[in-house]
């Protein structure tokens, strides 16, 4: 193919590779990748055009011959590997819950697990009467299909006991607990004559610590929960005592950080910046140095050390004179593709909804509360160990005092509500300790020592159905409002609901 014809079929493929983290890879049936946990590079050279894929499991090449079937959710390419003669298929897609060779295996694990579970509560709760025991799924109620759940009736109380197994994925085991309250609170509406307990959760040794730090905000008056760490291969389960669980995994940088390394980067971004200096904005991700240039919330560029990196998603290049002008051009699409009135068929508008959302907030926050202030609010801090997560977490103080945690998400998400009580909790971690102040953020500000208030905003028909009921079985010191959005948010942002507990 001509160099022409090789650089349109490598922007078509970048669009596509870029638009769906949730596509995986196979290549001839065999599945090779997810998107979500691979980077990718494409080359041109001499009319060829080489795909590499890697991930932290495998390394992958080869030569792109042309695209044989494309539409909105499905990419198929003929591809050449070296050394053979006859090409490959290689496509690109949504990922299949039953993809072969692993969701069988996975069935077959939650079936041994649950009769591992029958097993182990029958030994540790003796004389106790054991129903319900399943893993099925139920959409309609949104019970998952990855946990084991039973009913157990110890002397005149009745417990639910929910279970995972150790073959499931960290996500999986910090999903149980909104899970588990949805299913108790199924329970108790199903049976009401029954005098419902709580909880008995189980979940591998080492996966516990999300769920521990959770539980101390659960209403004490609503249920009890009991953790339990396991060892499937020695038939074992330890109590977890969740009033020890360590230092929580945030980390709270000086509020001067940030500004110094806009300052030390300044200089290599200033003509990126003039670029479009109304729409380009300068984050400092939670505790790095770097510096993120964004046209709303989506990364087109980073700076490190004084050296600028471009493109979006995983596909990276080292900024040159040479390049300069393909990355006015990406800057250009992105003003008009990640625009209120762009296309939703354009990847540039649809990726990550969530950052675009919170640019929004953060200059314009009285939108959301008119207690807040744009200079009194700030991004990812504390810094959860986990970096960049599927919600946005603001922390914004009102002209009182009074801290205020907003955790932002444009679609529905079932776990909405305990991932916002994650960053509550860090938040109020350190407020207690006084180290807000101290590292200097709220200057001139006297923060309450009242616990953060927590606004749990999306628009306001993307609240899952269940998020109300998860707030319910939260502690009464974590107060909870639901603020929902405009659908149209993307144009300007308007509050259509504001709902407390209760």
């Amino acid at each position: 193919m001509s160099e022409h014809e090789a650089a349109r079929l490598r922007a078509r493929i970048e669009t596509f590779l870029i638009a769906d983290p949730q596509r995986e890879v196979s290549e001839d049936g065999e599945f090779l990748f997810h998107l979500a946990t691979t980077r990718f590079r494409l080359e041109e050279s001499r009319g060829k055009l080489l795909l590499h894929l890697w991930s932290p499991e495998r390394n992958w090449v080869r030569r792109v011959a042309g695209i044989t079937r494309e539409s909105s959710e499905r990419l198929v390419l003929e591809v050449e590997r070296f050394g053979r003669a006859k090409p490959g298929r290689l496509v690109v897609a949504r990922a299949r819950a039953g993809r072969p060779g692993l969701a069988p295996g996975r069935a077959a694990a939650r079936r041994a697990y649950s009769g591992w579970l029958r097993r182990l509560l029958e030994r540790e709760c003796p004389g106790a009467r054991l129903e319900g025991v399943s893993t099925a799924a139920d959409l309609k109620r949104s019970f998952s299909g990855l946990y084991t759940r039973a009913r157990l009736r110890l002397g005149e109380q009745w417990w639910g006991a929910v279970g995972m197994n150790a073959g499931e994925s960290a996500a999986a085991a910090d999903g149980l607990l909104s899970h588990a309250l949805l299913w108790f609170d199924w329970n108790r509406r199903r049976y009401p004559e029954r005098a419902w307990a709580g909880l008995k959760l189980f979940l591998p040794a080492g996966r516990t610590q999300t769920t521990s730090s959770r539980l101390a905000c659960l209403a004490a008056g609503r249920l009890r929960v009991e953790l339990y760490a396991t060892d499937e291969e020695e038939f074992a389960c330890r109590r977890v005592d969740e009033r020890d669980c360590g230092n929580l995994d945030a980390r709270l940088a000086p509020a001067r950080h940030a500004d110094e390394v806009r300052a030390a980067e300044s200089s290599a971004v200033e003509r990126i910046r003039a670029l479009a200096p109304d729409e380009i904005e300068e984050v400092v991700p939670a505790g790095g140095r770097e510096l993120s240039l964004r046209v709303r919330g989506l990364e087109f560029a980073r700076s490190a050390g004084g050296q600028v990196s471009y493109g979006v998603g995983p596909r990276q290049r080292v900024l040159t004179r040479e390049s300069l002008n393909e990355l006015e051009a990406l800057i250009e699409r992105l003003r008009r593709e990640r625009a209120p009135g762009g296309s939703a068929k354009s990847p540039f508008y649809r990726l990550q909804p969530e950052r675009w959302l919170e640019s929004l907030v953060r200059r314009h926050p009285e939108a959301i509360d008119p207690r807040l202030v744009a200079e009194r609010l700030y991004r990812q801090v504390p810094a959860l160990a986990a970096g960049e997560r599927s919600v946005a977490d603001l922390l914004g103080a009102t002209r009182d005092g009074q801290l205020v945690v907003i955790e932002l998400k444009a679609s529905a998400d079932l776990h909405l509500p305990v991932q916002g009580l994650d960053y509550w909790l860090r938040v109020r971690w350190h407020q207690e300790r006084g180290e807000l102040a101290r590292f200097g953020y709220f200057s001139g500000l006297n923060l309450k020592p009242a616990p953060p208030e927590l606004l749990l905003v999306a628009p306001a028909l993307q609240f899952h159905p269940t998020t109300e009921s998860i707030v319910e079985y939260l502690a009464p010191e974590v107060r909870v409002t639901l603020v929902g959005l405009n659908e149209d948010w993307r144009r300007s942002l308007r509050v259509v609901f504001r709902r407390g507990r209760g």
